[in-house]
């Protein structure tokens, strides 16, 4: 096996997952290698008294193994470790706007915390996921622009597959080569949804047009907000 890159955005996203799972990403350990017939990668991963290794033929197609494995407990749990302060506070507010504006005053909550003009809530049935709800910096959205979109032409597979995708720059982004819409939506950070039987269900999202970054702690407010909304998806 040859050594093979983690890029910058393969690392972020690696320690996103870990802190949501409420450890720290310095007690982690992550190496990739590449098979010498150039077919293959092979990925370990050590933490916290655990350590693992994932086979896989993309590069790109780890991320949701590993994720399963945090939320199984192989790695430990630290379902009580604490917020920081500042994601705290913002999901106190997330949740009374819930509470008292419903689903789309939650959206515009967390939608006015970052440059993204939209903030979306899509609900998985079958190949196709349904917009449940859909806030537009710009107030001039066309509902009918997002209601329905294919799984397979989504950046929302990716969210279920993986447990996150984040990208700055879709139309730059090696893991969306010959993607429909890359280039066309610019930015997006998703985190999936689950309903109240617990299976996946959807995805709570963040995109835009244009190139926009998240902070580490929006994209943790993010993750607990999904938390807050399987009512909403059945």
């Amino acid at each position: 096996m040859l050594p093979a890159e983690i890029t910058p955005l393969e690392a972020r996203q690696f320690a996103l997952l870990i802190r949501k799972a409420g450890a720290d990403p310095k007690a982690f350990e992550l190496r990739k290698f590449r098979a010498r017939a150039g077919t293959g990668y092979r990925v370990r991963v050590v933490g916290r008294g655990a350590a693992t290794v994932y086979d896989t033929e993309s590069e790109n197609t780890w991320m949701g193994q590993f994720a399963s494995d945090l939320d199984k407990g192989l790695f430990g749990t630290d379902d009580d470790a604490p917020l920081p302060a500042t994601v705290a506070a913002a999901l106190a507010q997330v949740e009374r706007e819930l509470a008292q504006k419903g689903l789309v005053g939650a959206l515009a909550l967390l939608n006015e915390r970052v440059p993204h003009r939209f903030t979306a809530v899509y609900r998985l049935l079958g190949q196709s996921l349904h917009n449940i709800a859909t806030v537009d910096k710009h107030l001039h959205l066309e509902p009918p622009d997002l209601k329905v979109v294919p799984l397979k032409d989504s950046f929302c597979q990716f969210v279920l597959r993986d447990g996150l995708f984040l990208t700055r720059e879709s139309g730059t982004d090696s893991r969306l080569g010959g993607h429909p819409y890359a280039g066309v939506v610019g930015c997006y950070v998703g985190v999936p949804v689950h309903g109240r039987d617990g299976r996946l269900s959807g995805t709570l999202c963040h995109f835009d047009l244009e190139s926009f970054d998240i902070g580490d702690d929006e994209y943790l407010l993010l993750d607990r907000a999904a938390r807050l909304l399987p009512a909403f998806l059945g």
